[in-house]
């Protein structure tokens, strides 16, 4: 991704956070970040078939690559917060 993109990303994704955190102050049961994970994984089902002629061939390869996607993502906001928690 060039820079555009990535902006174009993050400012898509700030607009699921902030629709998540909205949903949250009437939520505190955790079910807002279930439904968020859960309509990422339908929508990510959605793009790998997309992504390849047959689904059912390439699904390993498909699932693959967006764990090694989601992983990396996780990884470094996890690493953010570890940060600002130490600066508290």
């Amino acid at each position: 991704m060039d820079q555009n993109d990535d902006k174009m990303m993050f400012d898509y994704a700030d607009k699921f956070i902030n629709l998540a955190n909205e949903m949250s102050k009437s939520d505190k049961s955790g079910n807002v970040g279930v439904a968020i994970r859960y309509a990422a994984a339908r929508y990510s089902a959605f793009e790998a078939s997309m992504r390849t002629d047959n689904l059912a061939e390439d699904k390993d390869k498909q699932l693959q690559d967006f764990v090694d996607v989601f992983t990396d993502m996780l990884r470094v906001n996890l690493e953010d917060y570890i940060k600002v928690l130490s600066k508290k």
